[in-house]
């Protein structure tokens, strides 16, 4: 059975940007989607998330194309689930308003409310205590890439 879950670009970002505190367990994580052992789905803004990552970062706009290109092929070939933010404002509002958790991040852990799937983060702020409380009254959690792969 294919193992399901959501990411956020803090997860994404490790697959182009060197040198990233657990990137080998990212790009062991890449890996398995591409071999269509790990079904994703991520906002459809993940891209954008990631090119900004990389622009933040210093990286050259050669190098955030190469990255969005990418990121764009493996979502048309059905390796990353894209969900519309159009399906994710209303959890998002709520989540904004409930956890107090910036827009992109409370877009992220919509992902994983409305496809009832555990979140692949590294950001801090979605492994609050609050964020993990109320992942958990759903039967779902926030994952860090090296729990990943213990």
């Amino acid at each position: 059975m294919v193992k399901k879950l959501a990411l956020d670009s803090s997860i994404v970002v490790k697959w182009f940007k060197k040198g990233e505190e657990f990137e080998r367990e990212a790009l062991k994580l890449k890996d398995e989607v591409l071999s269509s052992d790990i079904s994703i789905s991520a906002c459809e803004l993940m891209h954008l998330e990631v090119c900004r990552g990389l622009v933040k970062a210093g990286y050259s706009e050669q190098k955030v194309d190469e990255a969005y290109l990418a990121l764009k092929e493996m979502s048309d070939f059905g390796f990353l689930r894209l969900v519309p933010v159009k399906d994710l404002k209303d959890k998002a509002k709520e989540l904004i308003v409930k956890l107090n958790l910036y827009v992109a991040d409370a877009v992220s852990l919509a992902v994983a409310f409305t496809s009832h799937v555990n979140l692949v983060t590294e950001d801090r702020h979605l492994h609050k205590q609050e964020v993990k409380d109320s992942l958990e009254k759903e039967g779902l959690k926030t994952i860090r890439l090296k729990e990943l792969y213990i």
